[in-house]
C-alpha cells in the first residue's frame, strides 16, 4: 500500500509549477537513444522529446514537494498536519487563544474484557505492554472504536473509515514524529477534540478539551494515546503496542 505521505506529495507535486528540460538534457538523452531500434511508423525525436518532458517535470514536481516539507518552518508544518492527518483523525489549527490546561482523559468503563472488544469489532485490538492491563475497556456504539483507560491514560483505537472520527482542533505546533518508523503527531498542548458521524457532518458528542496526545497509525487502524505524559514516553507505550 502507498504511503499516505508519498500520496500527498504526489498531489502536491501535480499543483506545483515545473521548469521545462533544457536542450542540453534533451539532446543528451536523445544521444543515448539514437542506436536503438525504432519502428518505422515512430517519431523518435518528437516520442523521446515528449518522454523527457513528461519524466522532467514529474521528478520536478516530487523533489521540490520534498525540499517543501522538510523545510517548512514548525509553524508552516503545523498547517502541513491539516491535509495530512492521520487516519481517521483529522487536525485543524486555530489562532484563537488556547486553552491553558486540560482535564485528565475520560475514563473508559469496566464492562468488557480486551478479548471481548476483539470479538465485537474489525479490527485489530492491541494493548500497550508498557501498560499492562487496562483498568477500563469499552466499544462505541458503532463499533468503530475501542477505548482502554489506565490511572491518568486513555488510549483509542479506531478502525478504517473514510470520513474522520475525531478531528483536533490546536492552537499550537504539531510536532512530527515516528512510531516504529511510521510518521506520528505529538500534540503537546491542550486542544479540543470532537467526534463526527460517519458522514462527516454531525457530532456525535460536545466538544471537550483533550491533553497531550501521540497520534499514528498500525495496520490500517488509527491510535490515540492521550494523558499526562512526555513525547518520550508516549512513543515508548506506542512502540510496545502489540
Amino acid at each position: 500500500m502507498t504511503d499516505p505521505l508519498i500520496r500527498e506529495l504526489r498531489a502536491l507535486g501535480d499543483d506545483l509549477p515545473s521548469p521545462a528540460p533544457t536542450d542540453a538534457l534533451t539532446a543528451a538523452v536523445l544521444a543515448r537513444v539514437a542506436d536503438e531500434p525504432v519502428p518505422a511508423r515512430a517519431s523518435l525525436p518528437r516520442r523521446v522529446v515528449w518522454w523527457v518532458r513528461a519524466r522532467w517535470r514529474a521528478m520536478v514536481s516530487l523533489l521540490t514537494g520534498l525540499v517543501l516539507v522538510a523545510a517548512l518552518t514548525p509553524p508552516v508544518r503545523a498547517a502541513v498536519a491539516q491535509w495530512l492527518g492521520i487516519g481517521a483523525v483529522e487536525v485543524r489549527t486555530s489562532t484563537g487563544a488556547p486553552p491553558s490546561t486540560a482535564p485528565p482523559p475520560p475514563t473508559a468503563a469496566r464492562g468488557i474484557s480486551v478479548e471481548q472488544a476483539r470479538d465485537l469489532v474489525a479490527f485489530d485490538v492491541v494493548v500497550p505492554a508498557e501498560l499492562g492491563t487496562p483498568s477500563g475497556v469499552e466499544v462505541s456504539a458503532d463499533r468503530a472504536v475501542v477505548s482502554m483507560s489506565w490511572t491518568g491514560v486513555r488510549l483509542d483505537q479506531i478502525g478504517a473509515r473514510l470520513a474522520p472520527y475525531f478531528i483536533k482542533t490546536v492552537y499550537d505546533e504539531v510536532e512530527f514524529t515516528t512510531v516504529r518508523g511510521s510518521e506520528a503527531f505529538w500534540l503537546a498542548s491542550p486542544h479540543e477534540v470532537v467526534v463526527q458521524s460517519a458522514d462527516g457532518r454531525q457530532r456525535r458528542e460536545p466538544a471537550r478539551l483533550a491533553g497531550r496526545t501521540l497520534l499514528w497509525q498500525s495496520g490500517g487502524v488509527t491510535l490515540r494515546l492521550e494523558g499526562d505524559l512526555d513525547r518520550e514516553r508516549a512513543v515508548a507505550i506506542a512502540e510496545s503496542a502489540r
